[in-house]
């Protein structure tokens, strides 16, 4: 049981933050090592580990919300927690329309209560080799493997706002470890630069960078409220292993005056192929998603820049008038399909239809109409899905171009006079 008066908080209208009275602030303990050592050819090795600890990581509950069931529906094989559909079922105390807390209120009434935990960590092994040449050459290689797990992202403005937006298969209340959404798996870097003076009073200086990487993680959620928390997009999604696990609805795509209808049998032939063709789907099956589990395609990016010098000695001083031209995404100039960065067309891939209706949805399954409740505890009733829309057509492949600077080439130029140097 918690009794508010103990802690201080913060009121809105619908939302309530208190504070364990023992609340830290987040720490961390880092340790790190590195070497670095000679190799042959004069190459220079250097080899370096990072771990966090988190000692202190901000947790969060919404200790207003009933204890949820499991779902034990015979021959479905998700059978994650949910909550009632009601606002006085769901909550130990709703609102009245007074705006007071009460068992016989109706209204929604999020209470979060803020402490502390020690689970979560990062780490990071990073390896990378140098190579002075004469004549003014020199390069450098690197790779950088990371691992991170927490509870929760920290996303939002406000403890909520953090507590509903964290993807879970359960109850958001208890949150398991997962990958992090702020770290990049795996970067590669190679840098190669030369310079030449010449003619006493000139040098060019050529530098290109490149940098392959995963950029970013994401979840695969439903598009809607599948658990009856409250709030839509928090729901990890359960991959079924065949067409016996999963129940479609008729979907009509597009507008009302060019819509195109989608029966069962082709959401759930479209959602296969979708399956297969997205690695971490395919390889999961019969499970349900990861937190962040999805990882963006591997993106390789060259940036080039080119220096000229004109330098004379004005006094005792060297000045020099510096021309630049930097080219990002070189590979794009060459061709239009490199350095494309490539974004998510749907990560919410299925949008439950009878998840928290208090009376019958009626529903087309191949044509024939159905009248369904809302699936409940113990029920018989199964949920049934529609395969979720990317620009007015179902989904039918995980990324899509960026159509953005980020996928191009660009180039800018710059001058600038150095001054006793």
């Amino acid at each position: 049981m918690v009794v508010f008066v103990e802690f201080t908080g913060t009121k809105s209208d619908d939302a309530f933050t208190v504070f364990n009275e023992e609340f830290r602030f987040p720490q961390t303990w880092k340790s790190s090592l590195a070497i670095d050592t000679k190799l042959p050819w004069n190459m220079i090795f250097t080899l370096e580990g990072i771990v966090n600890k988190d000692m202190k990581t901000t947790y969060f509950q919404n200790v207003n919300l009933v204890t949820p069931s499991a779902l034990g529906i015979a021959g479905y094989p998700d059978n994650r927690v949910v909550y009632p559909i009601s606002n006085q079922q769901k909550f130990i105390n709703p609102l009245t329309s007074a705006g007071l807390p009460s068992p016989a209120g109706t209204g929604a009434f999020n209470a979060i209560y803020v402490t502390n935990s020690n689970r979560g960590i990062y780490a990071s092994l990073t390896a990378k080799v140098d190579k002075a040449f004469r004549n003014g050459f020199g390069a450098s290689l690197a790779y950088i493997k990371t691992f991170s797990t927490n509870l929760f992202d920290g996303g939002g403005d406000q403890p909520l706002s953090a507590w509903q937006g964290t993807p879970t298969f359960n109850s958001p209340n208890t949150p398991t470890l997962s990958h992090s959404g702020y770290t990049v798996p795996d970067r590669l870097v190679a840098s190669f630069t030369w310079r030449k003076e010449y003619f006493k009073h000139f040098a060019t200086t050529i530098s290109m960078l490149y940098a392959g990487s995963i950029d970013y993680r994401f979840s695969y959620v439903y598009g809607a409220d599948f658990n009856r928390d409250g709030f839509n997009g928090n729901d990890l999604i359960y991959i079924p292993k065949d067409a016996s696990e999963i129940n479609f609805a008729d979907l009509t795509a597009g507008t009302s005056t060019s819509g195109v209808a989608y029966s069962a049998n082709e959401q759930r032939d479209l959602f296969f192929r979708y399956i297969e063709q997205d690695k971490y789907l395919r390889n999961h099956k019969g499970q349900y998603a990861e937190r962040n589990g999805g990882q963006a395609p591997w993106r390789n990016q060259v940036d080039i820049k080119i220096l000229q010098d004109l330098f004379m000695n004005v006094g005792k001083n060297k000045n020099t008038i510096q021309l630049s031209l930097d080219i990002f995404n070189f590979g794009n100039l060459i061709d239009a399909n490199w350095g494309k960065l490539r974004t998510v067309n749907a990560s919410s891939l299925l949008v439950p239809v009878n998840s928290t209706n208090t009376t019958n949805v009626n529903i087309t399954v191949n044509g024939v109409a159905q009248s369904l409740p809302a699936y409940q505890p113990g029920g018989t009733t199964k949920p049934y899905y529609r395969l979720q829309t990317d620009r007015g057509h179902p989904v039918i492949e995980t990324f899509r171009d960026n159509v953005s600077v980020f996928s191009t080439y660009y180039m800018q130029m710059g001058i600038r006079y150095i001054f006793n140097n």
